[in-house]
């Protein structure tokens, strides 16, 4: 009997000390960390929170962060050289309250426990700018990233596919360290951190643009000029057609000018010599003058250009144009005015309704040569000069510069020499009753041709 009241009384002091043990160790882990509590694989079992937060803040400034390119490390570096000067109180308190002191044993027996990562570990800003600055990022071999585009071929257009380059995007890389900074990355990968194109192959705008820039280099451009007809050449609109680097369809505006100023050479007949078959003398070339017209390529080359973007009016194309004669040019009614032989006719439709001999311009004011046009028609006018003030019945002007035809009553008689001393200023004089028929007959605008 006595034996069994040992026994008991020895089972009832081991569960007294062991008890008392465990009471001991749960007050103690009150303010400690349990066992097998590890943060950022540092063992802080049996720790203090301040004791936890040094050992966090001198593993985090000696922690090496290895940053690597596509496997090949770049560089590394320690927390302290990004200025990492962490207080990690907070998170450790907030681990420590979530820990029950009194379940000690069973994290023991488990041999598991609290396995954490600390985030969003702060660094000093300036110290980290300044050992960013000095990370070798840049570098003249990197490749820039470029956009896919649309571009010109021998056939026409296409997508050119995009650039990815490897030159780093610098806040992209900045976030990459920060972030694996922060997660606890021992190494820390780049290769997400480049610069990007901002369009791509498959972009639908781009797509887009392609085919709108070969449907519009399939259009057809014909020029119909004062009745003559010039197709643009297919290949001449590819050439002119492109997309600008923001990405819209654009029209060389200056290939553009370039043919409409040809055409203009090509066929405007403003200030250029006329071949004509004259009356007495056959053909003759007749110099410019005030009349002709001209392709207005200041209007015309940016119109075109823009009516190519929308595919306005192209296939039967009448140009902008300045200018008289245009679609006739001298036509078959006109006033020939022959010099050499000092002799007029008017044509009309063909057939000569008036002719007559005059006296033109004196050798010292002789009448200009060239082609001209009837641009007024006046009655009882007076013709003024330095030294004359001469009234006439009949007045039709024919340049800017005051010559013109009128009635001449003080001429004795017509043609021969007789203008080399009894000459006008430069106006041709006409027998009174053939410039009335001649003032009643002849339009405005018709064409005076003086050679």
């Amino acid at each position: 009997m006595n034996q069994k009241k040992t026994i008991i009384g020895v089972l009832v002091a081991v569960i007294i000390v062991l008890l008392g043990f465990y009471i001991f160790k749960s007050i103690g882990y009150q303010s400690k960390f349990l066992p097998s509590t590890v943060v950022d694989g540092i063992a802080i079992e049996n720790k203090t929170i301040s004791e936890a937060n040094g050992e966090l803040r001198t593993h985090y400034r000696d922690k090496k962060f290895d940053v690597t390119e596509s496997g090949k490390e770049l560089f590394s570096f320690k927390g302290e050289d990004i200025g990492i000067t962490d207080d990690f109180t907070k998170d450790l308190t907030q681990l420590k309250n979530g820990q029950n002191a009194w379940s000690w044993p069973l994290r023991m027996l488990k041999n598991s426990g609290n396995k954490s990562e600390m985030k969003n570990v702060s660094y000093d800003e300036a110290t980290f700018d300044k050992y960013f600055a000095t990370l070798p990022l840049t570098n003249s071999d990197r490749i820039k990233p470029e956009n896919a585009k649309v571009e010109k071929t021998d056939a026409g257009f296409q997508i050119t596919k995009e650039v990815l380059g490897d030159t780093f995007d610098l806040e992209s890389v900045k976030k990459a360290l920060t972030s694996g900074v922060n997660s606890g990355k021992e190494k820390i990968e780049l290769d997400q951190s480049y610069q990007k194109p901002a369009v791509y192959s498959d972009d639908s705008a781009l797509k887009a643009r392609l085919t709108k820039l070969e449907s519009l280099s399939k259009q057809t451009i014909n020029y119909n000029i004062s009745g003559q007809n010039e197709a643009v050449p297919a290949a001449t609109l590819v050439s002119w057609l492109s997309e600008s680097p923001e990405g819209e369809i654009t029209v060389d505006q200056a290939a553009v000018r370039t043919y409409v100023q040809g055409l203009s050479d090509k066929y405007s007949t403003y200030e250029k010599t006329r071949a004509f078959k004259s009356t007495r003398r056959g053909d003759v070339q007749v110099p410019p003058g005030t009349y002709g017209w001209t392709l207005q390529v200041d209007k015309e080359a940016p119109a075109l250009a823009a009516d190519i973007l929308t595919g306005t009016d192209l296939k039967d194309r009448k140009p902008v144009v300045a200018g008289s004669g245009y679609g006739v040019d001298i036509g078959n009614t006109y006033i020939e005015v022959d010099l050499a032989n000092q002799h007029m006719w008017y044509y009309r439709d063909g057939a000569v309704v008036l002719e007559t001999d005059v006296v033109t311009g004196k050798p010292a004011t002789s009448t200009p040569a060239g082609v001209f046009t009837v641009w007024n028609k006046e009655r009882n006018a007076t013709l003024k000069g330095e030294d004359y003030a001469t009234p006439v019945d009949y007045w039709m002007p024919i340049d800017w510069t005051g010559v013109g035809l009128h009635d001449s009553p003080w001429q004795p008689a017509y043609g021969g020499t007789l203008y080399q001393t009894v000459g006008s200023h430069g106006c041709v004089n006409t027998p009174p009753g053939i410039m009335t028929q001649l003032y009643n007959t002849a339009d405005l605008g018709t064409p005076v041709l003086v050679f």
